[in-house]
């Protein structure tokens, strides 16, 4: 076996082999599957829908673009009028002076719709044409970043660096999914890849290498502008590299020692900081002018001759983003290490450790690698900080550099010799605080993606607009546990790997299965990740279920906006409705009828169809839900077929000894709950009520078991599928919920039940005042007992 690993690190160690596995792992983790998952709603299908505008959909925005036309002009045309009736001079054209949002011809920036219509031109109007571009930059980026590695310290390094970055969530879901910026990252990469090796070979390969060099830098300048703009696709790659080199002034001594391969990288940090000064000033022109200062100016300026540097407040082609004259006080400067913490998990959080310990490398290759990493990643974070600050979102291209240190840095401490020459492993002592570290921070890390998920769903749009759907599964466990559990277990392997003496079979063992763990976190993102929320935030799914059950002659009527996904999804015509009346009466005909609607119209629907017959057969989705007139064999997912009924149940087990009424409007009818229960356990709680007037208002269940202390059951009634808002006169209200007994550190004995409705947040609760109760149920809060409930 150790014969096997020795050979196996031997052809690792060969660039052509280690590169023809990089490529290998970055095809299988981001190529395949790409049509498995539809396009998350609404961030993605809205984007893919302008950029593929169809039939009534693309008249409608073409009749709100020539609108918004019209109306600029007529204002323009006013503004000239009322000017010449004043005798004053006519105002500019407010788009030929200073635009205020993106030109038509703009060319920073707009990567994002570019790549995915070039899909659907050259590949397949389809998810997978359309992501194809996307993903092929994804794998670009992962080479252009294991080469970076292999140029400096070595094959292995290479491949390790890949690993760890494809294990980032900020690289897997840029490269397959459409909102994403992965071309400013990906063109990054490939300016510094094509820095680092141009000049580095000799004869005719290195005229090869210089050739694919010169290729990746122009490629990256070109990718880098359009997916990020000057400031952050151009001048952070580059100057960081400027950086790195002490912005090649060291060339003088390199000269003078006649070093030939310093005098090349001097130089080349010399020609990167002179592009950089020249980019950076070429930016500062497009957004600032000379103008004389006035009153209440923004931000407030210091004059130099009667004059002050100030933003135009104009588009910037450069930029590609409009420069605010005042900072957005929403993002503050710390604000991009959440998606920078959360965006490399579980790898990201050795970055720093990394950088530093390349930094303090003997050998000089290391040293100069962790400055190149550190420099580029740094640059990245306060350029999008002040990119968020001034401009709008965006999101952080600096994760290739942070796995290029970390990929680096586990190649010097696990395979390297001790640059000394001597056999003994670096010190026990400062590995153990590492690995400790480590493990402490993805645990933390990964039990906040517990409560925060949101941080990661919508990493790409930011302001946690994509809401984490939390009745997503994996197999038997939650899909966000499963990001906890495979954190863990590469934060597992790497501490017994670094402890464990270098040249021990262990520490062989911990590392291949600390490489192993972290290839099945970068597949986890892209198989099981994407496609198990895809299934709550996309209709595709939604569409596939009314694929399997309609039949030729079935119709399917679309209520909601669902932008052109029924185009891509659906094979038949369908009905466009706007109304909810339209739906009730599609449901009501002879014929299987298909409907979807939204999922806030369940509750009314529910209420207008009656007691007529219809079924829910798909309500994954987090935004709309799939119904029918028929069942013909499927399965009724309807909640509220059970929870909201139209006459009163039967065989309520547990009934009130008087008349139990809230504000007039619910009456309490009785309750299903156990009169005995362990401590710690779960148990089911089914209220029944009887709906006397509108309700109004959203009220939540109070629910208190008293004793020596209290445990709660205060919850939204019927899983917050209907508001009390909805509940009209007729209703019988059915709510089944669970309850957990306390703990095991709970008294046992008997708890007081007292139930109600409160609304409102600590500390100003209200209770919904009771009319009507027996006296010996009632205090003086609005609660009312009900039974008591023994812990044993």
């Amino acid at each position: 076996m150790r014969a096997l690993f020795t050979r196996l690190a031997t052809l690792l160690g060969r660039w052509p082999i280690a590169l023809a596995v990089v490529a290998l792992l970055a095809i299988v983790v981001l190529l395949p599957g790409l049509a498995a998952t539809g396009f998350w709603e609404p961030q993605e299908r809205q984007l893919v829908d302008r950029i593929a505008p169809r039939d009534k959909l693309a008249a409608q925005r073409a009749a709100d673009e020539a609108k918004a036309k019209t109306a600029a002009v007529a204002a323009r045309a006013a503004a000239v009028e009322q000017a010449k009736k004043a005798g004053k001079p006519l105002p500019p054209p407010a788009e030929e002076t200073c635009p205020k949002q993106a030109p038509e011809d703009t060319v920073a920036r707009t990567l994002t719709t570019r790549v995915p219509a070039l899909g659907r031109d050259l590949v397949d109007d389809s998810d997978a044409g359309r992501r194809l571009p996307i993903a092929l930059m994804g794998i670009l980026t992962v080479l252009a970043a294991a080469g970076i590695a292999m140029r400096t310290l070595g094959a292995r390094a290479g491949i390790v660096t890949a690993i760890v970055l494809l294990s980032f969530p900020l690289l897997v879901l840029q490269s397959r999914m459409i909102t994403t910026e992965i071309g400013t990252a990906c063109g990054a990469t490939l300016i510094v890849y094509g820095l680092v090796a141009l000049g580095r070979g000799r004869g005719a390969l290195g005229i090869v290498e210089a050739v694919v060099a010169l290729a990746a830098l122009a490629g990256g300048c070109v990718l880098g502008f359009v997916g990020g703009g000057l400031l952050l696709g151009a001048i952070v790659p580059i100057g960081a590299f400027a950086a790195a080199g002490a912005l090649g002034v060291p060339v003088v001594r390199s000269i003078i020692h006649r070093d030939r391969a310093a005098i090349v990288e001097d130089v080349k940090a010399l020609l990167a900081t002179l592009l950089a000064i020249g980019a950076i000033a070429l930016l500062a022109y497009s957004i600032y002018e000379l103008r004389r200062p006035y009153p209440g100016m923004l931000p407030p300026g210091r004059s130099i001759v009667g004059h002050v540097v100030a933003p135009t407040g104009c588009w910037s082609t450069l930029l590609g983003g409009l420069w605010k004259p005042e900072d957005d006080l929403r993002i503050i400067y710390d604000s991009t290490f959440e998606q920078i913490a959360y965006g490399t998990f579980p790898w990201g959080i050795l970055a720093p450790i990394a950088m530093a310990g390349l930094l303090r490398a003997p050998d000089a290759r290391h040293r100069r690698l962790g400055v190149l990493a550190l420099a580029w990643a740094g640059a990245a974070w306060i350029a999008g900080e002040v990119f968020q600050r001034k401009v709008g979102f965006t999101v952080f291209a600096g994760f290739p550099p942070m796995a290029i240190a970390i990929g680096g840095w586990l190649d010097l401490v696990m395979t390297r010799p001790s640059t000394d020459g001597a056999s003994e492993p670096p010190p026990i002592g400062p590995m153990l605080l590492i690995a400790t570290f480590v493990g402490l921070a993805v645990l933390d890390l990964g039990k906040d993606l517990q409560s925060f998920t949101e941080h990661l769903t919508s990493i790409l749009v930011g302001s946690d607009a994509i809401a984490y759907p939390t009745q997503s599964r994996l197999a038997f466990l939650p899909t966000r546990v499963w990001i906890l559990l495979l954190g863990l277990a590469v934060a597992i392997a790497f501490a017994i790997a670094i402890v464990a003496k270098r040249r021990s079979k262990l520490a062989a063992r911990a590392t291949a299965a600390m490489l192993a763990a972290t290839v099945i976190v970068a597949a986890f993102w892209s198989y099981a990740w994407l496609p198990a929320l895809g299934v709550n935030l996309s209709s595709k799914t939604m569409f596939d279920t009314w694929q399997d059950l309609h039949h030729a002659g079935d119709q399917l009527v679309v209520m909601g906006d669902l932008g052109d996904a029924p185009f891509d999804y659906a094979d038949s015509k369908f009905e466009k409705v706007d109304a909810r009346d339209q739906i009730v009466a599609a449901l009501g005909r002879p014929n299987r009828v298909f409907a979807i609607a939204p999922q806030t119209e369940l509750c009314t629907l529910h209420r207008e169809i009656g007691g007529k017959p219809y079924y829910v057969l798909d309500d994954r989705n987090t935004r709309s839900i799939l119904l029918s007139n028929k069942l013909d064999g499927a399965e009724d997912h309807n909640p509220l077929a059970t929870a909201i009924v139209h006459t009163e149940p039967k065989a309520i087990p547990q009934r009130p000894k008087g008349a139990v009424i809230w504000d007039k409007k619910i009456q309490l009818l009785g309750w299903d709950i156990p009169k005995t229960v362990s401590r710690g356990a779960k148990f089911d709680v089914v209220l029944y009520y009887k709906i006397i007037a509108p309700v109004g208002g959203t009220w939540t269940t109070l629910m208190h078991f008293d004793g020596p202390v209290r445990f709660s059951g205060d919850h939204k009634p019927i899983n917050d599928r209907c508001p009390t808002s909805t509940w009209q006169p007729g209703d019988y209200i059915v709510d089944t919920f669970t309850v957990t007994a306390g703990g095991a550190t709970f008294a046992p004995g008997p708890y007081e039940l007292w139930i109600g409705f409160f609304t409102g947040t600590s500390p100003n609760f209200k209770n919904m005042t009771v009319t009507d109760a027996p006296a010996d149920m009632r205090d003086p809060v609005d609660r009312v007992k009900i039974m008591s409930v023994t812990l044993d």
